[in-house]
């Protein structure tokens, strides 16, 4: 059987032509026993398959209405894969092959089939990925592309596996510091209506029969709120819809976005969260891309378009503007408040050193220890805080109930 090859010499050069070989095993041994690395196989029948299927098959049934969303934990099973079975030998076409068939999320399977498909018509795998922009970043774009130029693709593709694992449980803690007090609040105003709605209005009935006109101002509030909820309580959403619409409005445009942005890092509490989770991630970022070997201008680009954070994204910017003048990051790091001073100091001690990707890795690690503690103190103080709350809360409505049942009791003692 006749191949199509394309593999990388021991010099870093791409090698492309064609070879017989009795199988796929015979063909990636007649590569390696030359001293090259092999990138793609193709046989003259198509994209040699290890599942046995045929690639660019397309068929309607694969259509979705709403297209499953590719998680973080599902790149990193893919990367983690992709790196394994490259490692092993295996033709980057046949490992796209065969993951596409395993995969269970859809979507995710469906980029990976088109993947395949373009590998084997000599696309690059950095350039395949390109094409499906709504599960893949630009990051771990450049990162694999990195991979493919340095002849390390399936170390790259560890290294990325790595840095999503490493997002991901960034993102797991996030959630975890945010769903107690949600799920407080939310308790909280459902039985707050359901108060107001079935048990205030009987309280309003009884105080009705027994000739009961003068309430406590704070009784009657609690009552005109219930009356309210009882006779528009299909209102109650609206606000909040209102609120949530205003803010996906403002949060498109560059000004209410910046504003926003402001906002959410001087939230009591959960600013100092949420700005040392966007810290960690950027330098996360810029770390793994220096130590791929990405340029460190583009890795500074990349690290603030992570950020998603107006405030730190423009930081970022301007490291990246003066960087291109030559000015030191640390420098530019130290003259801007946003920064502690003991992250321009690591970054100065990188760069005399040579190893800035290992003292960006570091500073991550830093961030990464201070959310954690930060999460840690906050949950223990926002538990009693939130039971104070909810007390305070349900027992200002049961106190505007009770206050003119023991003022009645008192005149007729």
């Amino acid at each position: 059987m006749k191949f199509k090859y394309k593999a990388r010499t021991a010099t870093g050069l791409v090698n492309s032509g064609t070879h017989e070989a009795a199988s796929e095993d015979a063909m990636i041994k007649w590569i390696r026993d030359q001293g090259w690395s092999p990138i793609n196989l193709t046989a003259e029948s198509g994209v040699v398959s290890v599942t046995g299927g045929q690639p660019g098959g397309k068929s309607l049934l694969n259509f979705e209405l709403f297209p499953q969303k590719v998680t973080l934990k599902d790149k990193n099973v893919l990367f983690k894969q992709m790196a394994t079975m490259i490692n092993a030998g295996i033709t980057i076409a046949a490992t796209l092959d065969l993951l596409a068939a395993q995969i269970e999320n859809k979507t995710l399977s469906r980029a990976i089939a088109e993947m395949r498909d373009a590998v084997s018509g000599g696309v690059t795998t950095a350039a395949a990925m390109a094409r499906h922009p709504n599960v893949f970043t630009s990051l771990e774009i450049a990162l694999v592309r990195a991979g493919e130029e340095g002849g390390v693709l399936d170390v790259s593709l560890s290294r990325l596996a790595s840095f999503v694992e490493a997002q991901y449980s960034l993102q797991k803690k996030i959630k975890a510091a945010m769903m107690y007090p949600s799920v407080v609040i939310v308790f909280t105003l459902i039985t707050l209506v359901a108060l107001c709605v079935g048990i205030v209005p009987l309280f309003k009935k009884a105080f009705a029969n027994i000739g009961m006109e003068e309430l406590p101002m704070m009784t009657a509030i609690v009552f005109g709120i219930s009356d309210f909820l009882k006779a528009y309580w299909f209102l109650l959403p609206i606000p909040f819809i209102l609120i949530f619409v205003a803010l996906k409005y403002v949060n498109k445009t560059e000004k209410g976005k910046a504003v926003l942005d402001k906002i959410k890092l001087r939230l009591p509490l959960f600013g100092d969260i949420i700005f040392k989770s966007v810290m960690a991630r950027a330098f996360r970022t810029f770390a793994t891309l220096v130590t791929a070997g990405v340029t460190i201008l583009d890795a500074i680009e990349m690290s603030s378009g992570v950020a998603d954070n107006a405030v730190i994204a423009d930081a970022f910017v301007v490291m990246r503007e003066r960087a291109q003048n030559g000015v030191m990051l640390s420098v530019t790091i130290k003259e801007q408040n946003l920064f502690p001073s003991m992250v321009a100091h690591m970054v100065a001690v990188g760069e005399e050193t040579g190893q800035v990707d290992d003292v960006l890795s570091k500073v991550a690690d830093w961030y990464d220890m201070e959310l954690d503690e930060r999460i840690k103190g906050i949950t223990s103080i926002i538990e009693p805080v939130m039971i104070v709350f909810v007390g305070l809360v349900v027992g200002l409505v049961v106190a505007s109930v009770f206050v003119p049942i023991i003022q009645a009791m008192q005149k007729f003692m």
